[in-house]
């Protein structure tokens, strides 16, 4: 083999191996770094104790307020246990703390009795105690509800508390500045407004992107209402609403004296619609009605009525009050609409409160279609600052269901209004009309499997079983898998993306695949192609998201969105499971340009645009130099050379136009 064709030969196999190296790199799996053991129990990460002391933050607020400390100087606790206290437990909380033993609590593997105010701090260092709690006062609020229809346990067994879903409340607008609707995590430093639009057709009708008027409330209901769909409770958290992640969007079409034309009413609900890809705005939540015999003998093509059933095949689900009339027949505009999830009005014992309007409608349609907790709800008591106040009414029950059907959004943005609808009511606990004697019998009560009457509609709403079904309409739920958002939120509870961004997510099990999708209504879940199974991270970057979103009617690409993930994995049945959903909300920028810009994750590292450049930098070097060195060891002869051989060769000029062609 002669020197040329050697020479050439090594060019090539040179070349070759520069661009097998970086794929070969690649194509190797770094071990993930398994964390340390951490201890686990419910006392770990609770919101009964925000800075981890073992001292339940109401114990702290209120360990000398005279209300709960005696003449003793005892304050009435609950002690937890990492295990079941036994009596030989009891007997040294009462030598080493001066403990006064009253109830024993196995369930939670707790006691509870009394304590001296001076011996708090020492109870917490004792074997095996590992939270104490403030064994409060009982009284009526929205707690209670959360309690009774299983809102709570709905939260605890999914984790979800409707983040990314915005609920809009049309009625005498929302306090912005109340604290527990001015923000989403309760902290003044940072700008994360609960309230994200606001559009006041009463007043200001003219103003109507959503944020040229601040959110007010001039009569107080709308407030009250807001709290009880997604108030966080502060600044005590007592009375937080059924979905404290949610947003609001507030819709003022009341005046200060409660009331409003239909054309007002349904300049709201216009806008509502109008915005609702803007805001995402997936429920709203309307507690009014016509007054008196308006009401009840309202027909179904009642201007309100069409209105609210349009607004449901737009793709929001409505929740309207079934009104306050007491009495059969007396559900009329726009509770009376065929596809609105109708509410009547439940007493804290679960009997239909005496208040509470029933069908059917004028067409004979059977209504309500739910019922939910509506007496003695505590909520945001407006331009109080931080009150809160007890009221009444199918209007304080509507804002419940509200919030339950965030909970159901947020483990499965891919329902219809109608998905929401049904299954909320094939979840529902039936009641006959004369249950618990709070109303005479009805007809419908001697049908076999009935359900649906014009009392309770379909029953009792239980959250857990409707969050449940919506979260596995799918998949079944898997809490042994997972997915956690890695990349820092911005404080304005968001992430910023700008060309060449990506969001970081770590994953807990064996998962098969990653899907995300945005919540918008038309978009629907894509899988993550860049991930590989049994891995334990993966990046979404700005320019996935955009060639997904740009695809969208009537969605700006440009600002805010929400975005879910979640892990799929094979189950024992053969078949797949799901992780529960992470909503991520993100700020996208300068869209326009995403495709202009080499991905790189935000975690940090070399990306694969930069890799790529060097690679081709390197090449052209190397190519470069190569050629020179050929050209050199190349037939001297006249016309045997290679194209590139020429005399006076300037070996840095052609080294710096390699470089510059690279």
């Amino acid at each position: 083999m002669t020197t040329k064709a050697a020479t050439q030969r090594l060019i090539v196999l040179t070349v070759l191996s520069l661009l097998v190296l970086p794929l070969a790199m690649a194509s190797v799996s770094v071990p993930a770094i398994e964390s340390s053991e951490e201890e686990e129990g419910w006392w770990v990460e609770t919101t009964v104790d925000r800075d981890g002391n073992g001292i339940g933050d109401m114990v702290e607020r209120y360990h000398d307020h005279p209300l709960f400390i005696d003449e003793d100087g005892t304050l009435p606790l609950i002690i937890d246990f990492d295990h079941t206290p036994t009596p030989a437990d009891v007997a040294m909380l009462e030598r080493e703390i001066g403990y006064e033993h009253a109830w024993d609590l196995p369930l939670i593997d707790a006691v509870a009795g009394r304590v001296p105010h001076d011996m708090v701090l020492e109870a917490t260092t004792l074997p095996g105690v590992v939270m104490l709690e403030l064994d409060g006062i009982v009284q009526v609020q929205n707690g209670d509800a959360a309690v009774v229809h299983e809102v709570d346990l709905a939260q605890q067994a999914t984790g979800y508390d409707g983040s990314g879903v915005t609920v809009a409340v049309i009625d005498t607008g929302i306090d912005g500045l109340h604290v527990g609707l001015d923000d989403m995590d309760d902290d003044n430093s940072t700008d994360d407004p609960k309230i994200i639009g606001f559009y006041d057709p009463v007043n200001n009708p003219d103003k109507v992107n959503g944020t040229e008027v601040f959110p007010y409330d001039d009569q107080g209901h709308g407030s009250h209402c807001a709290g009880t769909v997604a108030g966080t409770g502060a600044p005590t958290f007592e009375h937080p609403g059924m979905a404290p992640g949610a947003f609001l969007v507030g819709v003022k079409v009341l005046d200060a004296g409660g009331s409003g034309s239909f054309a007002v009413v349904m300049a709201g609900m216009q806008w509502t619609v109008d915005y609702r890809y803007e805001y995402n705005i997936r429920a709203a939540s309307m507690s009014l009605g016509g007054p008196g015999p308006i009401e009840w003998t309202s027909s179904e093509e009642d201007s309100v009525n069409r209105f609210a059933n349009e607004m449901v095949r737009a793709g929001i689900s409505m929740l309207i009050a079934a009104g306050n009339s007491a009495a059969p027949a007396t559900i009329g505009t726009p509770g009376g609409a065929e596809d609105v999830i109708t509410v009547g009005a439940l007493n804290k014992n679960t009997a239909i409160a005496e208040y509470s309007s029933q069908g059917p409608t004028e067409e004979g349609r059977v209504k309500p279609n739910v019922a939910f907790v509506g007496s003695d709800v505590m909520s945001v008591a407006h331009n109080t600052g931080d009150g809160y106040v007890a009221f009444s009414g199918t209007s304080m029950a509507t804002p419940g269901v509200a919030g339950t059907v965030a909970l159901m959004l947020q483990a499965n943005p891919d329902l219809s209004p109608f998905d929401v609808r049904n299954i909320l009511q094939e979840t529902a606990t039936y009641r006959q009309c004369h249950y618990m004697l709070a109303n005479e019998p009805c007809l419908e009560d001697g049908i076999p499997k009935n359900r649906q009457n014009n009392v309770y509609g379909h029953g009792h709403v239980e959250a857990l079983a409707a969050v449940m079904e919506a979260a596995q309409r799918d998949y079944q739920l898997d809490d042994s898998i997972g997915v956690s958002l890695e990349t820092p939120i911005g404080n304005d509870n968001r992430i910023h993306l700008m060309p060449g961004d990506a969001i970081d997510f770590t994953i807990q099990g064996e998962v098969d695949s990653i899907q995300w999708r945005s919540n918008h209504l038309r978009d629907d879940w894509a899988t993550m192609h860049g991930f590989e199974a049994g891995s334990g991270a993966v990046s979404l970057d700005l320019l996935t998201i955009v060639h997904q979103l740009e695809h969208l009617p009537g969605v700006t690409l440009d600002g805010n969105h929400t975005l879910s993930i979640r892990g799929l994995a094979a189950n024992d049945s053969g078949g797949h499971s799901s992780s529960s959903n992470v909503a991520v909300n993100v700020m996208l920028m300068d869209t326009a340009n995403a495709k202009n810009v080499q991905v790189e994750a935000t975690g940090g590292g070399i990306s694969v645009g930069l890799v790529s450049a060097l690679v081709l930098v390197v090449l052209g070097l190397v190519l470069g130099a190569l050629l020179l060195v050929a050209r050199g060891q190349g037939d001297d002869s006249e016309g045997a050379g290679p194209f590139w051989a020429t005399d006076d060769v300037d070996v840095a000029a052609v080294v710096d136009a390699v470089i510059d062609e690279s």
